[in-house]
């Protein structure tokens, strides 16, 4: 089994009242793609907005690279350089080119000169398909080449892990295939990924396991025929069946 890159010891995560995470145990393995799937309100975003703490957890510990993310020591904005996001709402600069949205952070954070990050930038735009793009301003683009053009600035910064919060959520039916194209790839060549989806095709065809979600907690755990197929709990076998009656209705 290869190296843990990501260790989620006992993670609680509350909003006011609500115990939105309760106890999450989850490791993650270099090269491994594990999805994230539940119901709206099972706690999948903020699980995953917690790992590189932009949902700060109330207890718990995450281990990146061997550095607890939660030790007020810890250098959290280097360690953050290493763990790419990408956003169900792209969060791009929309008064700035492609090219710009790419090289801003590499430049600034890197330490990377303009033609550096120039010459990086348009090789991961070429390998989301929107090199012939690099000038337009990301306004005038449709929401699956905005969000490609995310998935290319997130590669920019070389990440050691990938993290997408229901990257085709936003998008009109007819780009999602172009998006998931993508991520697919990113799969095939090895980019240790968490992606919180809602499309079960995806997740069967790219995931190594995919964890189910419920009320907070990690209801079930397996690889995609354990989980889409034989689910042993009950609350994944009606998360299932609701998913697939709501998807032929």
């Amino acid at each position: 089994m290869p190296n843990i890159i990501l260790d989620i010891q006992n993670i609680h995560k509350r909003f006011g009242d609500q115990h939105v995470l309760s106890g999450i145990d989850l490791s993650i393995h270099e090269k491994e793609v594990v999805t994230i799937i539940g119901s709206s309100g099972s706690g999948k975003t903020t699980l995953l907005r917690c790992l590189n703490l932009l949902n700060e957890p109330d207890d718990g510990h995450i281990i990146f690279e061997g550095a607890d993310l939660m030790d007020p020591k810890t250098d959290l904005d280097h360690l953050r350089m290493h763990i790419g996001m990408v956003f169900q709402s792209f969060n791009l600069f929309n008064n700035k080119s492609v090219l710009e949205n790419c090289t801003l952070a590499p430049i600034k954070l890197l330490n990377q000169s303009k033609e550096e990050a120039n010459e990086q930038a348009i090789l991961y735009l070429k390998k989301v398909g929107m090199q012939e793009f690099i000038h337009q301003k990301v306004n005038r683009l449709s929401g699956g080449q905005k969000q490609r053009v995310a998935i290319a600035r997130a590669l920019c910064m070389q990440p050691k892990i990938m993290l997408f919060d229901e990257p085709t959520s936003a998008l009109d039916p007819e780009m999602v295939g172009e998006v998931l194209s993508v991520i697919k790839t990113l799969a095939n060549e090895g980019m240790t990924m968490v992606i919180v989806t809602h499309e079960m095709a995806f997740a069967d065809e790219v995931s190594d396991r995919i964890v189910f979600m419920d009320q907070g907690v990690i209801a079930e755990i397996g690889t995609p025929t354990e989980i889409l197929n034989t689910p042993k709990e009950e609350r994944t076998k009606a998360f299932l069946k609701r998913y697939r009656n709501s998807s032929t209705s």
